[in-house]
């Protein structure tokens, strides 16, 4: 890395909404950044961002990974801060999309750039090569565009835009910054309006409203049917506008309207009367309270078309549509969509259709190659699968002689046929263990332009700390050699000695058999391997303990009492982490014979220790949830890596029970090291240590980051943050071999552990008492934070005594067997797998 620009610091330039959060996620990186705006015009020259900073704290979803971190930001203003430039080796400007502002802008500060910075503009859709003439000559070879999606922190796509005479070096620089310290995934774009996201995005999106007024669908029926059904987010499409703001839309729209005359779908870059009058009236989305939907209470309403009144949204997808979109095979559910009379299932097929037709025909102009496309798609709109994936999978030949008939027939937005490359009779694929397809020969290739090339990927030296990069239909994955399988666990290698757990349960929950895997791989990783990392393919990390099962213990008979009850449940379950321990694998818990739900516990409670007393390094790679026994397991390892965007939490109380998987004795052990370690004198005072892991545990709260898990105490100053997930295996990995480096030993049991006993419990009790008083929390809810109190001070004993781990381990599954005999957590147990939500009873 030594001849590489190191980027140090950081300004943004525009404290706008993208301004602002860029600067936010530099600093959730560790990098330092400056945020300029305008000088206010009165009181404190940097009031304008001040207020943009305070407002940092109120964004949901967080932009920030802690509310702490806002403070790094540093402020500053154009009047007085320009000579600050000086010592920035990256500058992004984020101000309003206006060519003329970002000109003026432009030759303001550039008699304060650095000759050897990075100059890069974050503009959504304005033309690069416009832009850079705004720059002084000398520096526009450090001139290009850095496009992050909104919010920043979140969406994982950058696009990366060179200007004509941008320097090559300074792209791959940029990128690696970009990938290994932002976490982010780059895509290089060309200099064409929209650049690739937004102009099929926003394609997408024109295309479903044209086809929805078409077969006259209101839309929350299309919202219905364009979100999970097809692998795109939640909010589908109209819900997607609101987000993003009616406003910020029109203003895309229209930069494609004015830019793209030559388009051949230009007639259809407008927006209806129905969306003018929302903007005109100020319904601009979530920022108004209000846009095509309308939350009244706690109902959603939605805009009626013919009305323009606002109405209860109630759409229902035809069941005979929903077998169709429930196919998880492309290729029969294009045949079907295509096939089905159904007016909803027509409105689907045509929007893939000009989708496709539309990737076809602007891929070599707008992109380098079909995974740039695709992933850009993915990345920047949170689509499962990009389009040419989609078309792949459901077979080339058959969906482009589909589109070939439909654009005969007239029935396509466009008439323009399908470019010969995509109807060549030799094509099955654009990706491909080669790469992915570009339609533009080669250089040096003659002029072979109907044969195009495969593109591999990028061979940029950060890409080899992605062991499984993301993955594109079409690419074989193989992860390593196995070491054992069972139906719930494999234990694997990549040819090294270091030995990798992935779970295989849903949600990769814990039950009775993952404890035995787990168990079964440290002794593995002991006898032939020199670390042992738990590692998911995919997240969640894991989601707790399986539910079900341990239900399923509690009864004697399984056709009598509550499992009779939660065997109608069974088929309602929903799989979900909100607040509860996790769903269990139900196949699994259906079937087999349940052990003794005591010596399950205990086996838990073994399998933790076992993970931190281990004689090689144990390393949780993190990513996503790790709740309840997903937590516990984590916390016990010798090092964590986690992804910055890992929900971490003890939630036990969430189905009436507290941590019995050693969460509450490593807590009161943490509890006890930090209060020696602060203490100026012998007199050692562990209470205020107990008492914030109380609260987190007896409140059930999750981390809403690694940062803050890193503050509430679960993860530790040794334990590693990672912003790349694609990243986490091969950081774990080098963690391991760090520990290794230094003749590894596993920490020495703890004999005296230093407890807050029966004082501790009595001032926690009494401030419980107040709350339950005051009907903040229920008689039950009181019952379990007694028992957290009791086990976290270490019991009846008096203050300052001395116990071990296992004295706390007895504590804490002595107090869950309690309370699983409770008719209230066997309630809430069952509660949480019929709804999926918490019961507060």
């Amino acid at each position: 890395m030594s001849n590489h620009l190191k980027i140090r610091k950081v300004a943004v330039l525009g404290a706008g909404v993208m301004g602002a959060q860029i600067a936010a996620h530099l600093v959730n990186a560790n990098v330092e950044t400056l945020l300029f705006e305008l000088p206010a015009k009165e009181g404190d020259p940097n009031g304008n961002v001040n207020k943009a900073l305070e407002g940092l704290k109120k964004l949901d979803p967080a932009p920030i990974s802690s509310p702490a971190r806002v403070s790094y930001i540093e402020a500053a203003n154009y009047e007085q801060h320009l000579e600050k430039l000086r010592g920035c080796d990256l500058i992004i400007e984020a101000i309003a999309e206006r060519i003329d502002w970002k000109s003026d802008l432009y030759r303001k500060v550039a008699p304060y750039v650095n000759a050897n910075a990075i100059f890069a503009t974050n503009t959504s859709g304005l033309s690069i090569n416009t832009l850079a003439e705004a720059f002084p000559e000398e520096l526009r070879h450090r001139f290009c565009g850095i496009h992050f999606f909104n919010p920043p922190r979140y969406m994982h796509l950058v696009e990366l835009i060179p200007c004509k005479g941008t320097e090559a070096s300074l792209l791959d620089e940029l990128e690696i910054f970009l990938v290994s310290t932002l976490g982010k995934g780059v895509v290089r774009a060309k200099d064409t309006p929209n650049f690739i996201a937004n102009r099929i995005g926003v394609f997408s999106m024109l295309a479903t409203k044209h086809h929805a007024a078409a077969y006259n669908l209101g839309f929350d029926m299309v919202d219905a049917l364009t979100g999970r059904y097809l692998g795109r987010p939640k909010s589908a499409t109209f819900r997607t506008l609101d987000v993003v703001g009616l406003d910020v839309f029109a203003h895309v729209v229209n930069t494609m309207r004015e830019n793209l005359s030559e388009d051949p779908w230009h007639k259809h870059f407008e927006l209806p009367g129905w969306f003018q009058y929302l903007v005109d009236q100020g319904s601009l989305g979530q920022k108004t309270k209000r846009g095509i939907y309308q939350k009244i209470g706690k109902e959603i309403h939605v805009l009626d078309l013919h009305t323009r009144e606002y109405k209860l949204s109630d759409a229902k997808v035809d069941d005979g549509v929903k077998e169709i979109l429930r196919e998880r095979d492309w290729a029969k559910k294009l045949a079907g969509l295509r096939n089905s009379q159904h007016p909803q299932a027509q409105f689907l097929w045509a929007v893939f259709r000009d989708v496709f037709h539309y990737c076809a025909l602007h891929l070599e102009y707008i992109a380098n190659n079909a995974r740039d496309l695709d992933f850009a798609v993915r990345w920047g709109f949170g689509w499962d699968n990009g389009p040419f994936e989609i078309w792949q999978a459901a077979g080339w030949q058959q969906v482009a002689g589909w589109i070939t008939a439909d654009i005969a027939a007239g029935k396509a937005m466009a008439a323009s046929p399908l470019p010969a490359w995509a109807t060549d009779p030799a094509r099955v694929a654009v990706h491909s263990m080669q790469g992915s397809f570009s339609p533009r020969p080669q250089a040096g290739e003659g002029q072979g332009v109907r044969d195009g090339s495969y593109q591999p990927r990028s061979t940029l030296p950060v890409y080899k700390r992605q062991i499984y990069p993301d993955r594109l239909l079409g690419e074989e994955r193989h992860y390593g050699e196995t070491v054992f399988e069972t139906e719930d666990v494999r234990l694997w290698h990549t040819g090294d000695t270091i030995a990798i757990l992935s779970f295989k349960t849903k949600m990769h929950t814990v039950s009775n058999e993952v404890l035995d895997g787990i168990l079964r791989a440290v002794n593995e990783a002991e006898a032939h391997f020199s670390a042992l990392i738990l590692w998911q393919s995919e997240p969640p990390f894991s989601a707790g303990a399986n539910l079900l099962q341990l239900m399923q213990g509690v009864q004697e008979t399984p056709d009598t009492g509550m499992f009779g009850k939660l065997k109608g449940a069974v088929n309602r379950v929903k799989y979900t982490a909100a607040g509860g321990g996790g769903m269990g694998d139900l196949f699994n818990a259906a079937t087999g014979n349940v052990p003794k739900v005591e010596a399950v516990v205990a086996k838990f409670q073994q399998t933790s220790m076992r993970l931190k007393y281990a004689q090689v390094p144990t390393i949780a790679a993190v990513d996503g949830l790790a709740l309840g026994g997903g937590c516990e397991f984590s916390i016990h390892c010798s090092r964590i890596v986690a992804t910055l965007e890992s929900y971490i939490g003890l939630v036990e109380v969430g189905v009436g029970l507290l941590p019995a998987g050693g969460g509450c004795k490593e807590m009161a052990q943490r509890a006890a090291a930090e209060a020696q370690r602060y203490s100026s004198d012998n007199r050692v005072d562990i209470f205020p240590f107990v008492r914030r892991y109380f609260q987190h545990i007896a409140m059930g709260e999750v981390a809403k980051s690694a940062e803050l898990a890193r503050e509430m105490g679960y993860l530790r100053p040794s334990d590693r943050i990672v912003l790349n997930k694609f990243e986490l295996l091969h950081i774990a990995k080098e963690e391991a071999k760090a520990l290794n480096a230094t003749a590894y030993r596993p920490p020495l049991h703890q004999r005296q552990i230093a407890v807050a006993g029966r004082t501790g419990i009595a001032t926690l009790k009494a401030a419980m008492l107040n709350m339950l008083q005051g009907n903040f929390i229920s008689e039950h809810d009181y019952n379990i934070g007694c028992r957290v109190a009791d086990t976290l001070c270490g019991g009846d004993v008096e203050a300052g005594s001395l116990v071990d781990e296992q004295w706390l381990l007895d504590l804490e599954r002595k107090h869950f067997m309690e309370l699983l005999a409770t008719e209230k957590t066997q309630a809430r147990i069952e509660h949480m797998l019929k709804s999926g939500k918490p019961l507060r009873n």
